[in-house]
């Protein structure tokens, strides 16, 4: 299943989901994105953020990447 999102910063497209995330002793979040399952990095938040503030700030293909179980995420919008 698809983790929470985890931000790396405030920068467009620059907040991720992850499948898991390690947590260090001093509790940071070590993160493999979805986008980018190579990359490590250490999230900026301390704790995941269940809804990304500004639209602008997610990551489209994390945003579009199926869930494990193979359905999509359903996604909604409010005004």
């Amino acid at each position: 299943m698809i983790g929470p999102w985890f931000v790396r910063s405030v920068d467009d497209g620059d907040t991720h989901r992850a499948h898991s995330e390690y947590w260090t002793p001093d509790g940071r979040a070590h993160i493999r994105p979805l986008c980018a399952p190579a990359v490590l990095f250490t999230a900026l938040n301390r704790q995941p953020v269940a809804v990304p503030y500004y639209d602008e700030h997610r990551c489209p293909t994390c945003l579009t990447a199926r869930r494990a179980s193979g359905r999509p995420s359903h996604l909604a919008v409010v005004r």
